[in-house]
């Protein structure tokens, strides 16, 4: 090592850290090397504390450099940098508001959000039902969709115009003597359908009909089909549901009723309607 390289080591800025073990024997060496030992002799001292607003002026590379980093987890003591900090931040109007719009919900909405909204359009309509709710007061009504068919839309919508209009079990006895294969599944959804009807809504067999029935396209599967020379073809399956709403014999004896009701209101069809005439004159007009 040359004199100019030891004489800038020297000059180097000091540091607040012990140095670490391998540039404090390499100055040791450099020293006794020289003959310097006597006049810069080494005292173990501690190193010294810097205030805070010195530390944080402190590039991090530096510190990064000097390995003066401890992998201590801090806190909010008296002795940290935090410690005189306030934990608590002021909440604004505007995150309550959030918070209370999002967070802030009742667990018991459910039971009376509903007696809520009836008591109030009860209110609105002064007590007045509508046509609709009448109906459903006076008559049963079941609504039943099955699950998804293996099967397209064209196979199955000719079996959902067999049986709309039908009793039911005159439409089960249909579909147990069908030769289709999807009428398999039609007959385990009419027998799903008869039950539900006679638990949920107390609807008479006997009396119980469908009064209409259509299909819904569903998602497509896939599968492969392995061709000649390695080729292989993707088929795409459709699945199909079908939807029953049943209906009993009240309800088609008021449709019956209704519609010869319209029939007698129609007023007579006339040849030619008894109407005034006018500018009728004498002379021709062409």
């Amino acid at each position: 090592m040359s004199a100019i390289t030891a004489t800038r080591w020297l000059l180097r800025p000091k540091i607040t850290h012990t140095p670490p073990s391998t540039i404090t024997s390499q100055s040791r060496s450099i020293i006794n090397w020289f003959g310097w030992s006597k006049k810069h002799k080494e005292v173990p001292s501690k190193p010294a504390v810097s205030p805070i607003s010195e530390l944080l002026k402190q590039s991090p590379k530096t510190k990064a450099a000097a390995g003066t980093y401890n992998n201590k987890r801090g806190g909010l003591a008296g002795s940290s940098i935090f410690g005189d900090e306030s934990t608590e931040v002021p909440a604004t109007g505007s995150d309550m508001g959030a918070f209370s719009t999002v967070h802030i919900r009742d667990p018991n909405r459910e039971h009376w959000a509903w007696p809520k909204r009836a008591t109030a359009r009860e209110i609105r309509r002064r007590g007045r039902l509508t046509k609709r709710e009448m109906l459903l007061q006076a008559e049963k009504e079941h609504l039943a969709k099955s699950h998804m068919f293996k099967t397209s839309v064209k196979k199955l919508a000719p079996i959902a115009r067999q049986i709309q209009g039908k009793k039911i079990e005159d439409a089960i006895i249909q579909m147990r003597f069908s030769a289709k294969k999807a009428a398999r599944d039609v007959l385990g959804h009419l027998y799903a359908a008869r039950n539900e009807s006679v638990v949920r809504k107390r609807m008479d067999p006997q009396q119980t009909y469908i009064e209409q029935a259509w299909v819904g396209r569903g998602t497509f599967g896939l599968e492969v089909s392995h061709r000649a020379r390695g080729r292989i073809d993707t088929l795409r399956l459709p699945y199909t549901s079908i939807t029953v709403v049943l209906k009993e014999q009240v309800t088609r004896d008021r449709i019956a009723k209704e519609k010869e009701e319209k029939r007698l209101r129609k007023k007579p069809w006339e040849q030619l309607p008894s109407r005034p005439l006018v500018g009728q004159t004498q002379y021709y007009r062409w």
